[in-house]
């Protein structure tokens, strides 16, 4: 007998006698001091993520008295069937034992999650390739979906079960801050459409921080389990599921940013009376208590022109908006500049900024920040910039920390007709909505009156709105015996209304604690079938408050020392690649990009192959960076910058970092699934 089959049957032996493997030292090989690496790759380690709450092991089948909570990352360090023994670190210190159908796959920080959108249909979740591509490759993938999705609602109504997907995305839209979850990608395949569009499909896991169950997944990668109406709310034999009801308590807040330089005075009169005359009108229909509206002024920079008094200022709250007396009260102290600012440009930006930080958005489901301007803004990069954001950055800013939707009312008036083009340009980037139409609204000529009313129709469109919801219309389009609302006919006010349904599905999943379905491993689409220009996905790079700090430093160093001249272009972009591809695979190792020696940053292609999607960075090669002229290079540069004074904005949310173990606030505890977009 062979001394390798020896050693394989001793093991055998002492798992069926319930023995550690390695509780004899002579019997058992020494365990490998590194985790075992990725199939084909010499750098990148196994790692997995924990999907249910499952007992820790000291050996296969010996429980520990404590309990893994989801969405832990650990490297695997061996594998026995299906055992794996992992650890939290790379040194091989404090490893353990868990189940491998407690975890998922974890070969990169990307993943997906649901982009909730009135705009689109239920999420498929297929049971395979096969059925996806079955879709995909249709005639007519829309009606081809439709039948799917049908199909998949009357199985959870009680129907037959659908034979090609294994779940459907929620009615309404998940809220993570509450109900945290993640879709890690374990593979990714290119399709395409029959009419030439590109979409990639996804096979994912879900893994979720408050699972319903306690244990480990029953389901199995290669039989996942079935749609069935069980997998949504429990029913009655023969009970069809019922709407949500819309509830009494969602309410609309609406912050207006009025640029008070001087000129402005008649928009600032205009403002006034819009707003006066919709209080009126919602105290006559009883609508007073659905809404309130806020106010902050902007000018530019007063350390710049000290006689501008103020950069920007809150004349009204939202909870003093709620009473029309306090409103019309603070609005009488707003009044234009009596001094000129230094050029055309406003920082505008200054006054969204105070709106999302300042400004307390609790009681609102709706939200709505509305910028009243006639100048174009200071983007990040001029030195007059308060908040050194992109329009770009703002807006999401404006989503992830406030959960609000910009509107942008450019009065395009004559004196400014130089500015109006990137103004607009830079406006309809900081009023885009997901998978919608900009709020961009240009008052031609700037007329005073045509802004009354367009201010007025938005205000009372938005309050109508919220009324209607809480009188039963609904957003669903399956609810039974619920009021549709209507569509308008004005482009700009159906725009407004498609954000208000979506801000009403949100506040419903969040209101009845909407979760991701619960699915093993699926593959779903990231176009939707029926409009491929839309994204049923967001694409995320799952991170800790603490990595994300340690990005925001090395970013810091690396910029600082490429503008001392210290290192060289071919170093600096290899810095920030790697730092990019490190958050992508293993944030915990950002840290060291920013003392990197230049054999450190230059061996991570391996970082970069089969990443399902990519940072703007990590698309560019070094060839591409090399051949980019200087001012081209500090354009990176300086969206480096805005980068990191994003990070600092993200880091100051402490109500947008989920404490997904229960532990307190401490950084290292504090998770949140931050937007691809947001990375180098």
């Amino acid at each position: 007998m062979t001394l390798l089959r020896f050693s394989a049957l001793i093991r055998c032996a002492l798992l069926g006698l319930g023995l550690p493997l390695c509780s004899l030292a002579l019997a058992c090989p020494s365990r490998a001091e590194t985790p075992l690496l990725m199939e084909g790759k010499t750098s990148l380690h196994q790692r997995v993520l924990i999907r249910e709450i499952t007992p820790r092991h000291s050996a296969p089948d010996q429980p520990l008295p404590d309990r893994l909570k989801p969405l832990q990352a650990f490297y695997v360090y061996a594998r026995e069937g299906d055992w794996l023994q992992v650890g939290a670190e790379e040194t091989g210190a404090d490893l353990f034992w868990v189940r491998a159908s407690a975890t998922t796959d974890w070969k990169q920080n990307i993943v997906a999650t649901l982009e909730g959108s009135e705009n689109l249909g239920r999420l498929l979740f297929f049971d395979g390739y096969d059925s996806a591509y079955g879709v995909v490759e249709a005639e007519d993938p829309a009606l081809a979906a439709a039948a799917l999705r049908a199909e998949a609602e009357a199985a959870e109504a009680g129907g037959p079960r659908s034979e090609r997907l294994v779940a459907l995305g929620p009615r309404t839209t998940v809220d993570m801050r509450r109900n945290l979850y993640v879709m890690p990608i374990l593979s990714s395949e290119e399709a395409v459409f029959e009419n030439g569009n590109f979409v990639n499909l996804l096979q994912v896991a879900v893994a979720r921080a408050n699972p319903d169950r306690a244990e480990a997944p029953s389901a199995s990668a290669a039989a996942p389990a079935p749609l069935t109406a069980a997998d949504e709310v429990p029913l009655e034999d023969g009970e069809a599921p019922a709407p949500a009801a819309p509830g009494s308590g969602y309410r609309a807040g609406v912050v207006f940013v009025v640029d008070t330089t001087i000129s402005m005075q008649p928009y600032i009169d205009a403002t006034r009376a819009a707003l006066t005359e919709i209080y009126a009108q919602a105290g006559r229909s009883g609508a007073s208590d659905k809404f309130a509206f806020g106010l902050i002024g902007f000018r530019d920079d007063a350390a710049a022109v000290p006689g501008l008094d103020y950069q920007t200022r809150t004349f009204v709250t939202l909870q003093d908006g709620a009473s029309p007396e306090k409103f019309l009260a603070g609005m009488e102290e707003m009044t234009e500049a009596r001094v000129s600012t230094r050029s055309f440009r406003e920082d505008s930006y200054a006054g969204i900024d105070q709106a999302i930080s300042a400004i307390d958005w609790t009681g609102f489901g709706a939200r709505f920040i509305v910028l009243v301007t006639d100048a174009g803004p200071r983007e990040a990069g001029d030195p007059l910039s308060a908040t050194g954001l992109s329009a770009e950055g703002l807006s999401a800013l404006a989503r992830e920390r406030a959960r609000a939707a910009i509107m942008v009312m450019h009065l395009r008036t004559p004196k400014g007709a130089k500015d109006h083009a990137t103004a607009e340009a830079a406006y309809r980037r900081l009023a885009a909505q997901p998978n919608g139409d900009p709020l961009y609204f240009p008052i031609e000529k700037g007329t005073p009156e045509i802004y009354r009313q367009k201010a007025h129709d938005v205000g009372a469109f938005i309050v109508d709105q919220v009324t209607r919801f809480q009188d039963g219309a609904s957003d669903l389009p399956d609810a039974p015996g619920v009021a549709a609302e209507p569509a308008p006919a004005d482009a700009g006010l159906a725009a407004v209304a498609s954000v208000g349904r979506t801000m009403h599905l949100a506040w419903l999943g969040s209101q009845k604690g909407e979760k991701a379905p619960d699915v093993f491993e699926a593959v779903v689409a990231d176009r939707d079938f029926d409009r491929p220009g839309l994204k049923p996905l967001s694409i995320r790079v799952l991170i800790s408050k603490s990595e994300l700090s340690d990005l925001q430093e090395a970013l810091k160093i690396i910029v600082q020392s490429a503008e001392d001249n210290v290192i060289d272009p071919d170093k600096f972009f290899a810095q920030v690649l790697g730092a990019a591809a490190d958050m992508s695979r293993s944030p915990d190792k950002v840290k060291r990009r920013a003392d990197a020696s230049l054999a450190d940053v230059t061996a991570i292609s391996e970082y970069l192959e089969g990443l399902p999607y990519k940072s703007r960075i990590m698309a560019i090669t070094n060839d591409d960076w090399l051949r980019l002229s200087i001012s081209e290079q500090q354009t990176v540069v300086n969206e480096l910058h805005e980068k990191i004074e994003r990070y600092s904005r993200y880091n100051e949310a402490t109500d947008a970092w989920v404490d997904y173990l229960g532990t307190g606030a401490g950084a290292a505890a504090l998770v949140y699934p931050m937007r691809l977009d947001d990375l180098p």
